[in-house]
């Protein structure tokens, strides 16, 4: 997990989706039951996302 000096989170490179999940939830004791859920929530998509973009480059860089 990548942590800017502001404190945002972002995967790190490679970092499966359900890695980087359980790491943010890790280092954000304690968290309920309903926020770790409210997490994921939030955090899957935007994943999504990113691996999306990322892929994408990868194949434009490749090209």
């Amino acid at each position: 997990m990548n942590v800017t000096p502001d404190g945002w989170c972002s995967p790190a490179a490679g970092q499966d989706p359900e890695a980087f999940i359980a790491e943010f939830v890790a280092s954000r004791h304690p968290l309920t039951g309903a926020e770790i859920t409210e997490l994921r929530v939030i955090f899957r998509p935007a994943l999504a996302k990113v691996a999306q973009r990322a892929a994408s480059e990868a194949d434009t860089d490749a090209a």
